[in-house]
């Protein structure tokens, strides 16, 4: 019985790929790409999906308040124009670590910039920030590795030491293919080393993540004529510092753990019904598509049909050869699809972060290609029913 189906199963992959090259390649190849088009719009709204469950303000396990500009109230002399951001944040840090309550704090400053070698250039998400001894991770990486205190921002100037410390999540170092140790550039700046690569980082959704000094970050964005920075992270066990914190800036909010919490967990409800919704769509899209242009590549295939059932094959081994024809047909349309989705992901953050947004607005992960492959088998499991009946009635062969 094994070797009835494995030699079905060889019949019906070799006569599907003569089809696609020799006999009936219009109709095979236009099946495959309707697979691979719906398959690729999937993988690429799931990855948006997930997208949207990354915040952007920066979370970690050791932080536990964050002052963000308050984007509702009218702006404040203290915030910064284009997107909000707070000036004088050095000082301003200095003040906050003042506070005999609070544990640790930082300001950060996060932009999409191009970083590689002469090899290799990528745009990665960089985090500036201020690293001090009691600080120990941000935005999921660990700072430790950074010189402290930001020694390029001296005396109120920015003409201190430069370091050109740069820690590199692991998924940062992979894209840049560098390691600790070498040079990088930073956009177009070159004075840039790879201090350490943290293999324990937990950037959100995996994205390439660089953490650098928050002085020369500035210098490179030009946000250092008003000191600027997003947002603080700070880090207390005492509940009475929010109230304190509130006080820093007029026009800004205080969020603590719970209220991030919160607000990812809302996120992640969009998320998982922008991606339940993507697939839903994407099944009975693709069902209707497998269904109607291989329900006519039967009736079209009809007179083999007849001569298969004059050799004598019965119509049960007419119905097999069907089945493994539409599913090697999704399955190869899946593969198409899910490696176009992660090109077109790609080609989305890309034109996102040079338009409209500075960070990536959609994830990318080698999963979404096994995902997209069995969405387009289960496509192809779904629609066997319907092309069965059809060849059924088309054979009129031996049972």
């Amino acid at each position: 019985m094994l070797i009835r189906w494995l030699g079905l199963v060889s019949v019906g992959i070799r006569r599907t790929a003569s089809r696609a090259t020799y006999t009936a390649k219009q109709r095979i190849r236009f099946s495959v790409l309707g697979v691979a088009i719906v398959i690729a719009l999937l993988v690429m709204v799931t990855s948006l999906g997930v997208g949207l469950a990354t915040s952007t303000t920066v979370y970690d396990e050791d932080i536990d308040y964050w002052i963000v500009p308050d984007t509702n109230s009218p702006e404040s002399p203290l915030i910064a124009t284009d997107n909000p951001q707070f000036s004088s944040v050095h000082e301003t840090n200095n003040r906050i670590r003042e506070h005999e309550e609070v544990e640790s704090a930082t300001p950060v400053l996060s932009q999409v910039l191009q970083m590689g070698t002469n090899e290799t250039k990528e745009y990665i998400l960089v985090v500036g920030i201020i690293n001090t001894p009691e600080l120990d991770r941000v935005s999921g990486l660990g700072s430790s590795p950074l010189t402290p205190n930001d020694p390029y921002y001296a005396n109120g100037e920015y003409k201190g030491e430069w370091t050109g410390n740069t820690v590199l999540s692991q998924s940062a170092a992979e894209t840049l293919s560098v390691s600790s140790g070498d040079p990088i550039s930073v956009a177009g700046n070159n004075s840039f080393t790879v201090t350490a690569v943290d293999n324990q980082s937990r950037s959100v959704g995996n994205v390439p993540t660089a953490l650098v000094q928050l002085s020369e970050l500035q210098s490179l964005t030009g946000s250092t004529t008003y000191d600027q920075a997003e947002q603080f992270v700070v880090g207390t066990n005492s509940p009475t510092v929010q109230s304190d914190l509130q006080e820093i800036y007029p026009d800004s909010s205080v969020r603590s753990r719970g209220e991030m919490t919160a607000s990812n967990t809302r996120d992640s409800d969009l998320s998982l019904a922008l991606a339940l919704t993507a697939f839903l769509v994407s099944l009975s899209i693709g069902l209707l598509f497998v269904v109607t242009t291989s329900g006519l590549e039967i009736v079209a295939d009809r007179q083999q049909l007849a001569i298969l059932s004059a050799m004598g094959i019965s119509t049960k081994s007419q119905l097999k050869l069907v089945g493994v024809q539409t599913i090697v047909m999704t399955g190869v349309g899946g593969l198409l699809g899910a490696v176009s989705g992660l090109v077109g992901i790609r080609l989305m953050n890309i034109a996102a972060t040079r338009t409209i947004t500075t960070e990536p607005i959609a994830v990318s992960h080698p999963l979404f290609v096994g995902y997209g492959i069995s969405v387009a088998l289960l496509i192809g499991l779904l629609s066997l029913p319907f092309l069965l009946v059809a060849a059924r009635r088309v054979s009129g062969g031996v049972p």
